[in-house]
């Protein structure tokens, strides 16, 4: 091969460095991590020359310079088996200082082009560039590296001199001709890592530089290191010697995540997605609160079971170190609603009466199997309309973090204590009566003169027994005992004449019962047409069960013996409940001055609750919280009632709501007690509250201007309301 200072065309350079690109991402691909290195820092590849000029692959001296006294370079760098310790090779690259014609010439070695354009070693024609069109004489780069180290071995010709060597690496735009160190402060620079390094004292030393990015890193394009033996252009002396080897780019981890969700509610998974850059190679996170509490996976998920707020810390680690970042309340772990709920008892009867559970948060309550009589509301159970039975009852919230919990109740049904006897009016001439019964159970009977042949079955002997009229009353026991009650009348003229204590009923009223007229007495009763609920025996009716409707109710007393029948009817209307609707609510202000309540259906009813007054609602007096508003309505034709309900929520309010129309002066504040206030061209309310919403002062002013006076006040912060018909403006007051 011709010796390269023989050759100096062009193409021979480019050669070399495609040469040197071959290596450079030989050397990446055998790396195993994807970051950018400068080709061949390790200087372990050499242009195939034996001649005096040979240079390491990728890199460049005065050999291959430009400029009008390129001529004149000579040689100044040269390979030396001599790696620095622990190098996994052989060979390393070393530069020298010269002297030419009493001019110093700095050993210089970079990976793109020398220029020598003077014989001044400080004129800026002399410099080191990119030449980004020509690939022999650039490196093309667009990593973001966190620092730069090398090995070296300096030696100064004079070693108390304090002379220093120089290590240079510019990250810079796309810009061709880029130049150290002329342009190395402008604006096409990314970013810099220059170290001045004095003699090492005969040994190898590692020198480490952190990238200070000055530029925008996405606009990495080229790279440009240089290393010279003097940090002054012709400083030192001729006899300045650098020893170069492994120069490697080091990129720190800069750990980064994103998570599901940063709020979540107890018992919640959130998955973590790992964005780390600069080449992680593994992780450590640390999860307090969380399980697990710690994990190595690259994206792990975790579990937070109780509510507060959480760090989240994450560590990356790579072959150049670890970096830590730690969000600080990072996730907000938010406590269930308590649906937990509980019944006075498990077992009840069927007769025990409404039961309504004590709740913690309400929710929505259900039950199964179906049979139980529940308000889904409020969880109260009406025993006497359910069927007996064991139900799990749930209740279910529906907050931002719904809980749901269950418990069983058992309703178990009365004794059956029902009879009837062939007739409730027995004629006296009539043979001993024996009624039908459903459970064993004991007869007595008031006043005495009625007699039982037994009072377990409840035979009645008639003839031992007195003309009257009695109450029979029936017994059972058992796990719900039960006793019910009919009149029989023993009489030789039965009468059947009834009436009820009114004719029109509501369908929640109570069970009404016949009346009964002098010497009269029940038969049998009966209803047309069907959907009235009536107990044959003693005509009480069950409101709560019948069809709304007219019905006419029929008493009847068969004729037995020498006794006659007897009959009388009474015509029933059984009228349902209005359906009554109250609308919805905005939510309001404590310091809102009182409204109408409207919305309630029909029209006519009457609004109820705390905060209301003549059908309008008061913030102020209802106080801060929710605020349940109940609207009932009385059919005028049935007089039936019903009711509807809602809420109001009143907040505080405290944030500042101003409104620049409503331009008046508040002065001074802070004040020390009197307050005025002007400019004002309509009457306005003024109401003064504290910070958590505390109304202390509510007035009214004229047009114009008023003062008022808060000595009385203590002093502290509070919120300053004025309000027209129209506008409203609120200040922070501050008293002192």
């Amino acid at each position: 091969m011709t010796p390269k200072h023989h050759q100096k065309p062009e193409l021979n350079i480019l050669l070399m460095k495609k040469t040197l690109l071959y290596f450079s991402f030989l050397s990446l691909s055998t790396i195993g991590f994807a970051q950018t290195q400068v080709g061949n820092g390790s200087f372990e590849s050499w242009e195939p020359t034996t001649d005096e000029l040979n240079e390491p692959v990728n890199w460049n001296s005065f050999k291959t310079a430009s400029g009008i006294w390129s001529g004149s370079g000579g040689q100044q760098m040269d390979r030396r088996v001599n790696a620095r310790p622990g190098s996994s090779g052989t060979q390393s690259a070393r530069i020298w200082s010269r002297s030419v014609l009493g001019v110093k010439a700095n050993g210089n070695m970079t990976l793109g082009r020398i220029n020598m354009g003077s014989t001044a070693p400080s004129n800026a024609a002399n410099h080191n560039y990119s030449s980004t069109s020509t690939t022999g004489f650039s490196e093309a780069f667009t990593d973001t590296p966190d620092s730069i180290v090398a090995w070296v071995r300096y030696k100064p010709g004079n070693t108390t001199s304090g002379y220093t060597a120089r290590m240079s690496s510019v990250i810079h735009n796309n810009t061709d001709g880029y130049k150290d160190p002329n342009d190395v402060s402008g604006a096409n620079t990314v970013a810099t890592a220059i170290l001045n390094f004095p003699y090492t004292n005969g040994g190898w030393q590692r020198i480490s530089v952190p990238y200070t990015y000055v530029g925008t890193p996405s606009n990495a394009a080229f790279i440009l290191v240089t290393f010279t033996t003097n940090n002054v252009p012709g400083g030192g002396t001729a006899s300045d010697t650098l020893y170069v080897d492994d120069v490697e780019l080091v990129y720190v981890p800069n750990p980064s995540f994103t998570s599901t969700s940063a709020t979540v509610c107890e018992g919640s998974t959130v998955t973590y997605t790992n964005t780390t850059t600069h080449y992680p190679t593994s992780y450590s996170w640390s999860f307090p609160g969380g399980t697990p509490s710690t994990s190595t996976a690259t994206s792990p998920t975790v579990t937070y079971s109780t509510a507060g707020t959480y760090d989240v810390v994450l560590t990356a680690t790579n072959q150049w170190g670890s970096k830590s970042v730690t969000s600080t309340n990072y996730v907000t772990v938010n406590g269930l609603d308590d649906a937990t709920f509980n019944y006075s008892q498990a077992t009840y009867c069927a007769d025990a009466g409404n039961q309504v559970p004590t709740v913690v948060d309400f929710g929505t309550f259900t039950a199964a199997p179906s049979g139980l009589s529940i308000n889904s509301s409020t969880g109260e159970v009406d025993l006497a309309a359910s069927t007996a039975g064991t139900y799990t009852v749930t209740n279910a919230t529906s907050g931002a973090c719904p809980d749901s919990k269950n418990t069983t109740i058992t309703v178990n049904a009365l004794a059956d204590a029902s009879f009837a006897y062939p007739s409730n009016t027995i004629c006296i001439t009539d043979g001993n009566q024996t009624p039908t019964v459903a459970s064993a159970g004991t007869f007595t009977a008031t006043p005495s003169g009625l007699t039982f042949v037994s009072s377990a079955t409840g035979e009645i002997n008639v003839a031992g027994s007195t003309a009257g009229t009695y109450s029979v009353t029936y017994d059972v026991t058992g796990t719900c005992p039960s006793s019910t009650q009919s009149n029989i009348t023993i009489t030789a003229n039965p009468d059947a004449s009834f009436t009820y204590a009114q004719g029109a009923f509501c369908v929640n009223n109570n069970d009404p019962a016949p009346v009964f007229g002098n010497g009269a007495n029940a038969g049998v009763f009966s209803a047309s047409p069907s959907g009235l609920t009536i107990n044959t025996n003693n005509g009480t009716i069950d409101l709560s069960t019948s069809t709304a409707g007219t019905y006419t109710v029929t008493n009847d007393i068969a004729a037995v013996g020498a006794c006659p029948s007897s009959s009388d009817v009474f015509t029933v209307v059984i009228n349902d409940l209005p359906t009554v609707g109250i609308g919805t609510f905005q939510d309001v202000c404590v310091y809102n001055a009182a409204f109408a309540l409207t919305g309630g259906t029909p029209v006519g009813g009457t609004y109820s609750g705390t905060g209301v007054n003549a059908g309008n609602f008061d913030p102020a007096t209802a106080g801060n919280g929710t605020q349940t508003i109940t609207y009932s309505y009385t059919d005028g034709t049935t007089t039936c009632s019903n009711t509807a309900t809602n809420t109001i929520t009143v907040d505080a309010c405290l944030g500042l709501e101003n409104n620049d129309e409503l331009a008046v002066s508040i002065y001074p504040n802070p004040t020390s007690g009197l307050l005025t206030i002007s400019d004002l061209t309509s009457p306005a309310q003024i109401v003064v509250f504290t910070v958590n919403g505390t109304q202390i002062l509510s007035t009214t002013t004229p047009i114009g201007q008023s003062t008022i006076d808060l000595s009385a006040v203590a002093k502290g912060t509070y919120f300053l309301r004025i309000s027209t018909e129209n506008n409203t403006k609120t200040v922070q007051l501050i008293l002192n």
